[in-house]
């Protein structure tokens, strides 16, 4: 349940510093290893920068897009567009590290 999940962070911070709001870091990390039966292997790893937002805003996404906001932006994932989130986003950084073995 990612409502339990994000009202825990929201906790966690505020132990941590009572005014966490004001100024936090955050980031989404995504490695994707792609395994050949030659033994060959390769690596993608995609990261995104950004802070934790004081509350949930946006509907879109999943997990805790309604509370991370990308560094260079104002919205969390979760009041992007899908289609622009996913071109911004960690997992598609990681991808595109392999892409050339799909294709």
């Amino acid at each position: 349940n990612f409502d339990l999940a994000i009202n825990r962070i929201f906790k966690e911070m505020k132990i941590i510093r009572e005014d966490w709001e004001n100024e936090n870091t955050a980031k989404f990390v995504c490695c994707l290893t792609l395994f050949l039966p030659n033994g060959q292997n390769y690596l993608g790893k995609g990261v995104v920068n950004g802070r934790i937002s004081r509350k949930k805003r946006g509907k879109n996404g999943f997990g805790y897009d309604p509370i991370f906001i990308p560094s260079g932006y104002e919205k969390t994932y979760g009041e992007m567009e899908s289609e622009y989130k996913m071109s911004i986003d960690h997992r598609y950084k990681a991808y595109l590290q392999i892409k050339k073995f799909f294709d």
